[in-house]
């Protein structure tokens, strides 16, 4: 038998209201000084609050005429259409343009929570060209056939953009004068010669350049060597969207900007409701790439990153003929933080990239960032010393899209599969939300072809892990590369 001190001994142990309470009161001090730690690390002085519904002191938006700057009215009370489009940049008004070409008697609706071009459409650096990520891996593997397929799907991008620039008779500041890949690092020149064997490949020749050649091509100290590229090239993105907002117009699409989205209920018919209205559809085409995850898609794929860019002074004859960038080939450079480069219709060097920086809790930035700008600066005048002095006029950037393996999808998604999409462009979008476009057109046709069976349709985005502990991850790989 057991006696009575065994007995005690093996009953449980009471907790009083003062331990429990006590305990409880640690513990929550506890999860509060986490929350602080967290709240610290992840705050960043230098990230721009959302306050804007113009984009500040953007070059592109000055060369726009007042006529192509006409907001319209929101979407207010009931309405019911065809296919709702939900995004009024790139995406969102080619995937109208190519719809209602193809369906004509439906009514198509696209629903822009500012105005047309607020986005990345309208402030990015001006390049047009048909890279996109994945396609070099996917030709490698695919081999040479396949992969000029694949090519030719996203050059159909690039020539959308010079439809839309010279087809509708109004100027885009259009320049089809080739691109220019930049080595700064010996092992870039490796990757040099690797993507020129493959282009030969795929049957587009390029030129590799060092030495004399490459200074006359652009003299600076920081090039060890470049590669000249046939296609790509410049263009004024705000015009470009403007114009395609007023062509598309013409053609019956109704528009409806200041009309931001709240929520969006999926099913047989989508229900969408904005702030002063609401509208159904059997067909919904998300075209609103880094902004996609406040309306909860993407959010386990995809993640908003900063890019700004800067704008010099107009150069004089004499800096352009000492930085020696007669052709005016657009530029960018390897590094995983790139810099991309062009000269302006009226001769000012717009640069770009230098930092992506990721912001807490996928928080957006409509605004500057004061580091990335400087490091702007000090990239400008390390690539041309000769320009030091030369004043920057203008500062503007905000929110892109990036996938962990720097490629896109395109596709169509839900229960019913009624839900169209275009995300992850990852800096290319200029030229790829066009090609997205027809895609995104052909799916909801029915059809099987090129465009349809591009190696990038239905790609499932690699995951990024807990949105909570992103900005962690994104800190210590930061950290790792520097």
């Amino acid at each position: 038998m057991k006696n009575n001190n065994q007995e005690k001994a093996e009953r449980p142990k009471k907790i009083s209201r003062r331990s429990f309470f006590g305990g409880l009161a640690v513990g929550a001090l506890g999860v509060l000084g986490l929350s602080e730690l967290k709240q610290r690390w992840e705050f960043d002085s230098n990230k721009p609050q959302l306050l804007y519904e113009f984009s500040v002191d953007n070059f592109w938006y000055t060369k726009v005429d007042r006529d192509l700057m006409v907001i319209n009215n929101p979407l207010k009370g009931k309405h019911k259409a065809d296919i709702v489009i939900i995004g009024g940049g790139f995406t969102g008004l080619s995937s109208a343009y190519h719809l209602i070409q193809r369906f004509p008697d439906k009514k198509i609706v696209i629903l822009e929570g500012a105005y047309c071009g607020y986005g990345p459409s309208g402030r990015n650096g001006g390049h047009h060209g048909p890279n996109i990520g994945g396609l070099p891996t996917y030709a490698k593997k695919a081999g040479p056939e396949l992969g000029r397929k694949a090519f030719d799907v996203t050059m159909y991008g690039d020539n959308m953009v010079k439809e839309f620039a010279t087809k509708h008779g109004i100027d885009c500041e259009y320049h089809e004068n080739g691109l220019l890949e930049t080595a700064i690092f010996e092992s870039h020149m490796a990757r040099l010669e690797h993507e020129q064997a493959l282009l030969r490949q795929l049957g587009i020749e390029t030129q590799l350049l060092q030495g004399e050649a490459l200074k006359k091509e652009i003299n600076s100290p920081r090039y060890i060597g470049g590669l000249k590229i046939p296609y790509g090239g410049r263009v004024n993105p705000a015009k470009l969207v403007r114009v395609m907002k007023k062509v598309i117009e013409a053609t019956g699409v109704e528009i409806r900007e200041q009309t931001l989205v709240l929520k969006v209920k999926p099913g047989k018919t989508h229900h969408i409701e904005t702030e002063l209205g609401e509208i159904t559809a059997p067909i919904l085409v998300l075209g609103l790439n880094a902004y996609a995850h406040n309306l909860g898609f993407f959010r386990s794929g995809m993640f908003p990153v900063g890019a700004y860019n800067i704008a010099t002074e107009p150069l004089t004859q004499d800096q352009l003929g000492a930085i020696g960038w007669h052709s005016g080939r657009a530029i960018y450079d390897l590094r995983l933080e790139f810099d991309y480069l062009l000269l302006s219709e009226d001769n000012r060097i717009v640069i770009g990239g230098s930092q992506y920086p990721y912001y807490a809790n996928d928080g957006l930035s409509s605004g500057n960032n004061k580091l990335v700008i400087k490091k702007l600066k000090n990239s400008l005048f390390t690539t041309f010393p000769q320009l030091k002095g030369t004043k920057i006029e203008y500062k503007w950037g905000g929110t892109v899209s990036y996938t962990l393996d720097e490629a896109p999808s395109v596709g169509v998604m839900g229960d019913h599969n009624n839900i169209f999409y275009g995300v992850g462009y990852c800096g290319h979008g200029v030229s790829f939300s066009h090609t997205a476009a027809r895609i995104i057109t052909d799916l909801i046709a029915g059809e099987k072809n090129d465009f349809t069976d591009f190696f990038l349709v239905n790609r499932s985005l690699p995951y990024l892990g807990p949105r909570s502990l992103r900005y962690f991850g994104f800190k210590i790989y930061k950290r790792f590369l520097e």
